[in-house]
């Protein structure tokens, strides 16, 4: 233990040495997720008990959660005067979202005690309607079918493929307003890692030492997370931070990318294509073909997302604007692949990749 610190090096479970990370922040007090997961069981298992009204988890607030997101996205896309087939989506998904979310409310009401009769009332229909429709099977049925939508959930909108992919470079300037928001990126994908790990929001604020309110305003987008949190947030989800770090730059408006050898440069462009594919919640990779009309298909997808290849910069424009992504957050991250490999003194491919493309858009 260091002198004035309170915090311990060693981990608080299987009291294993921790490697304390330099400079400032929280220390860590456990080794590694299993042991933090056996942390919350035993605080969980001498807990006192909750009043009633709270031992079932709020299902409603994760749902309100995403329909302001949602809502979100709907005014960015007024605002970006998008075309009425991208509207209309958009407020399908929000009308979707808020029948689940409906369901989830008079769960959490019933759960607090409240008789159907009073969720009749509030409802404005009949008891005998409200038990038929929000009843214990049928909302357990719509949770479970929105939980695997989420999964495979369609990217959230794709601006029309018009002309050659080269015409289309050479508008990249016009295309930023087009593409979706890093920082709405940035939190799409750190939702999905949220919702995939099973964990609650007032589980990752317990763990993060933060409030459940701030973290429910990063998982929705209306608070930038540091580098530190988002990092942090990562590891708590058990996945890679490398990955949502092109998103963390971008919705920060960082656009350096430092010269670095060719294996590096590599795996920071397939980190950033991941972390696209999390931030559009991780569709199917057939999903992904037809979202992008055919120009990266399934297969090509999977190689990429496996980091085994970097395609032509074509097919990746494909993938990365089928992802919901912008072109020009990720195609330097591209060049700089093909500027490392051509200056390396070793022509070989790096251990893992099986095949580098060469052609660029103008190509």
């Amino acid at each position: 233990m260091k002198a004035g610190s309170s915090h311990p090096d060693r981990c608080a479970v299987c009291s294993d040495p921790i490697v304390q990370n330099a400079g400032a922040g929280r220390r860590r007090r456990y080794c590694g997720t299993a042991c933090r997961r056996r942390a919350q069981r035993h605080r969980q298992a001498h807990r006192p008990p909750a009043p009633a009204a709270e031992q079932q988890g709020p299902l409603g607030r994760a749902l309100a959660t995403e329909v302001n997101r949602l809502a979100r996205q709907l005014l960015d896309s007024e605002l970006r005067a998008e075309e009425l087939g991208t509207l209309l989506d958009r407020a399908e998904a929000i009308r979707r979202e808020l029948e689940i979310y409906t369901a989830a409310a008079v769960q959490d009401a019933r759960h607090r005690g409240e008789k159907w009769e009073s969720v009749a009332k509030a409802a404005h229909v009949a008891p005998e309607t409200a038990r038929a429709r929000w009843g214990p099977e049928r909302v357990a049925r719509l949770m479970l079918l929105h939980a695997n939508d989420k999964r495979a959930a369609p990217v959230r909108w794709r601006r029309p493929q018009q002309g050659t992919s080269s015409d289309r470079q050479d508008a990249v300037a016009d295309e930023a307003p087009e593409a979706s928001s890093p920082a709405g990126q940035l939190a799409s994908a750190l939702a999905h890692l949220q919702m995939n790990s099973g964990m609650t929001i007032r589980e990752v604020a317990e763990f993060t030492m933060l409030s459940p309110s701030f973290i429910s305003r990063v998982l929705s987008g209306d608070r930038l997370p540091t580098w530190d949190l988002v990092c942090t947030l990562a590891e708590l989800f058990e996945s890679d931070p490398a990955a949502l770090r092109v998103l963390f730059e971008a919705a920060h408006g960082i656009t350096a990318h430092g010269r670095q050898p060719a294996p590096a440069a590599i795996e920071q462009l397939h980190a950033a294509v991941r972390g696209l594919y999390w931030a559009a919640k991780s569709p199917s990779l057939d999903r992904i073909e037809r979202a992008s009309e055919g120009s990266v298909t399934a297969g090509q997808a999977r190689k990429v997302l496996l980091g085994v290849d970097v395609p032509d910069w074509e097919v990746l424009d494909a993938l990365v604007n089928a992802l919901g992504g912008r072109s020009f957050d990720i195609k330097p991250l591209w060049e700089a692949v093909h500027y490392s490999f051509l200056m390396c003194d070793d022509p070989r491919l790096p251990e893992g990749v099986s095949h580098i493309g060469t052609r660029s858009a103008a190509g």
